[in-house]
């Protein structure tokens, strides 16, 4: 602490003790977010924009986290730099008091990194009453972790205030309808994905990669964007996704899916030092960490996690966490004028005032792990070294941003709604600690290409114990690559877990599972696909004449009176009658004699002429071979007539091939003239697959074929006068 020191944050404790004393002349307009309250050495208005900041200053088990205190006095310095026009870190600022009637004033909640704790704290203070000692908000700063923006956000945003974020990077946040007055000076992590896989492609050559994630919405947003920037950017690599899911054992399932991939590279985005310790231990014990072959690298949710630890030399986590790397978008680092302007304010800030003020906004607890005074204030350490978060920088200007656009919304009444105050927040922009912030009018995240990225390379270093004198080691952390507009630069070597800067291979080839080579990869597919075809015709073509052979009649299956009864002549030959499976049937011929010529015919058909009982007046004895027929009534008439192609049709019987009727040519049988037998034949087939299926109260059925013999079920006079009369509706002629 420097003693000599002059206090630097008098403008909060003056607005602070300003609202205490004249808390019953506090007023506000209805949906206005600003308290009015007159300076009692002016009498002019002062309008009060009052900032709520949500931050992990514990994680449920009172142990505080440093980084979270840290961030909070970055957002208290830069309230006091709006309040009075102090330009010494962002020139923007000079003289912002004369042109701005808005002063700030801070407080913090702690989340406890827990959703439904964090929204205990946001409904608390909305709820409160204006005049009430305990101030309302103008808007919110935070929080930390995703999984905490993304409830928290909706809530703020419906009773209409603006919620900005250093931290909360998942895409799920983009959601306007949900999260309409959100906003972050952080990009989101679809954006943040794309220098990471650049990085990991391009850079280190690696395309396989398993990625082990917090299954949050942060992680699984995370890993959404990993994969699309992956198909986009680098379209042969491939990520595995591992969640991490919450409970006993947790650790150990997600190394054993790990190591299940056989992959070198591990990509992790976990919360909390013990999981991070957790698992690096269960990747050690498994020979996936600290053997010199695998190689780690983490997300942003990785910061602070080695910070001022030591670990003894040679121990678990010394060798497992040598050698591992972060990827992740910076808030600046010394160098970096900027930066180091931030640094040098923050610094100011440890004098006995200021810490005793930064004190009394900080969460107390009355637990031994927390202590009852605010923890790290009186640590020689605090403040001392800003890089130990990477978000205060971000959180600094989150709150300009809040201020800046409250100064340029706020109307000369005095009058600010959360939604104008969030039009002019998305719209604005300047350079901050942490670059140039712009962000997406629409979505409120800030634009990547205003932000800059880095990579640590983690390496130990050894440290004796000063009080047990015991051989230890801590690590420190290398910027070895930098990526701005667009393309990262090599700043210095990375060394991995094997101590070298060789890039190590990203997948252990088994000889036992090795890859065949190219030619086997090929042929072997192909040869699959050709049997697979052969198999499919072979399997196709028996179908195929399966479906046309059970309606065979065997020769064997038919018996003739002797000799045989004539019931009809046909076109091709004689209609005989038969036995077949003890049902009586009809046989006749539909493709004509090899040797049969026209003016034979002509002639059976002249000769011979059927009676009303169904026989003949011909006294030839047939032989089966001249079997054929074409059926007709007793009046003469053709019922039915079966053409080779298959039509069916019904026509008088007087009608002659070729003769016209109504102007057309009337459809005749196919002769042998017209076509060739086996063109005959295969429409034979085709007619009697449709034939053999045909069921019908109104059509004979056909039995099938033998030969070029049709075989169909046969009606005697009676039974086809019955027929006739139940499938007639008038006279069937």
């Amino acid at each position: 602490m420097n003693e000599s020191e002059s206090p630097i944050l008098q403008s909060l404790r003056y607005y602070d003790n300003l609202r205490l004393n004249f808390t019953g002349n506090v007023t506000r307009e209805a949906e206005s977010n600003v308290d009015v309250l007159q300076d009692p050495e002016t009498g002019e208005d002062i309008f009060l924009c009052h900032l709520s900041g949500l931050l992990p200053f514990t994680f449920g088990d009172f142990v505080p986290s440093e980084i979270s205190f840290l961030d909070a006095s970055a957002v208290v310095l830069a309230a006091h730099q709006l309040n009075v026009g102090d330009g010494s870190i962002l020139p923007i600022l000079n003289g912002l008091n004369d042109r701005c009637k808005v002063r700030f004033t801070t407080e913090f909640a702690d989340t406890q990194f827990n959703e439904g704790f964090a929204l205990n704290q946001v409904v608390t203070q909305i709820g409160r009453k204006v005049g009430a000692p305990d101030r309302l908000p103008c808007a919110f700063l935070g929080a930390y972790g995703s999984a905490i923006s993304i409830p928290t956000s909706i809530v703020t945003g419906l009773f209409g205030f603006p919620q900005v974020s250093g931290s909360s990077t998942s895409s799920d946040l983009e959601d306007t309808s949900q999260h309409g007055l959100f906003a972050r000076t952080i990009p989101s992590d679809t954006d943040n994905s794309i220098p990471t896989i650049l990085y990991l492609r391009e850079v280190l050559q690696v395309t396989k990669m398993a990625v082990i994630h917090v299954n949050d919405p942060y992680g699984n947003a995370f890993n959404l964007g990993l994969r699309n920037a992956a198909r986009e950017y680098a379209p042969d690599m491939k990520l595995i996704p591992i969640p991490l899911n919450e409970g006993e054992g947790a650790e150990r399932i997600a190394i054993e899916m790990f190591q299940e991939t056989g992959y070198l590279y591990a990509f992790c985005l976990v919360f909390t030092d013990q999981i991070h310790d957790n698992l690096m231990t269960e990747a050690y014990k498994m020979g996936l960490a600290g053997n010199g072959k695998h190689t780690w690298f983490f997300g942003g949710s990785f910061v602070g996690t080695l910070d001022n630890r030591r670990f003894e030399k040679g121990s678990v986590l010394d060798k497992a966490y040598h050698g591992v790397g972060l990827i992740d978008v910076t808030s600046g680092f010394p160098g970096v004028p900027t930066y180091d302007l931030f640094a040098e304010e923050l610094g100011k800030l440890k004098n006995a005032e200021d810490l005793q003020y930064l004190g009394s906004l900080f969460p107390k607890y009355d637990h031994p792990d927390y202590g009852s005074d605010p923890p790290f204030i009186d640590s020689d350490e605090f403040l001392s070294n800003p890089s130990i978060s990477n978000y205060a920088p971000f959180l600094f200007d989150a709150t300009i941003a809040l201020g800046l656009a409250a100064c340029s919304a706020i109307s000369s009444d005095g009058y600010l709604d959360g939604h104008t105050h969030f039009r002019y927040l998305a719209e604005g922009s300047f350079t901050g600690v942490s670059g140039k912030v712009s962000l997406d009018p629409e979505t409120g995240t800030r634009d990547v290409d205003t932000a800059t990225y880095l990579v640590y390379n983690f390496r130990r270093s050894n440290v004796v114990d000063p009080k047990t004198g015991e051989a230890t080691v801590e690590f420190i952390p290398y910027v070895t690559d930098i990526f701005e507009n667009g393309n990262w630069s090599e700043v210095r070597d990375f060394i991995f877990n094997d101590d070298t800067a060789n890039l190590p291979p990203d997948y252990e080839v088994d000889p036992a599972k090795a890859e065949p080579d190219w030619a086997i990869r090929i042929l072997v597919p192909v040869v699959i696909a050709v049997a697979a075809l052969i198999v499919f015709l072979v399997f196709f073509e028996w179908r195929r004449k399966k479906s046309g052979t059970f309606w065979y009649v065997k020769e064997g299956e038919l018996t003739f009176s002797d000799p045989p009864e004539i019931i009809g002549r046909g076109k091709f030959g004689l209609i005989l009658k038969a036995e077949y499976r003890e049902t009586e049937v009809a046989i006749k011929r539909v493709i004509p004699p090899r040797r049969q010529q026209k003016k034979d015919q002509e002639k059976q058909g002249s000769d011979n002429s059927i009676t009303a009982n169904g026989s003949t007046e011909s006294q030839e004895q047939p032989k089966k071979e001249n079997l054929g027929l074409q059926s007709v009534n007793d009046n003469g008439i053709l019922v039915r007539r079966l053409s080779m192609a298959g039509s069916v049709e019904t026509n008088e019987s007087n009608s002659e091939p070729g003769s016209k009727k109504n102007g057309r040519k009337s459809s005749t049988s196919i002769s042998s003239d017209e076509v060739s037998r086996k063109q005959l034949r295969k429409k034979f087939i085709k007619e009697m697959r449709v034939l053999s299926k045909l069921r019908h109260s109104c059509i004979a059925t056909v039995v099938g074929t033998y030969t070029a013999l049709l075989v169909r079920v046969s009606l005697n006079q009676n039974s086809f006068n019955v027929l006739l009369t139940r499938c007639c509706s008038g006279p069937c002629v």
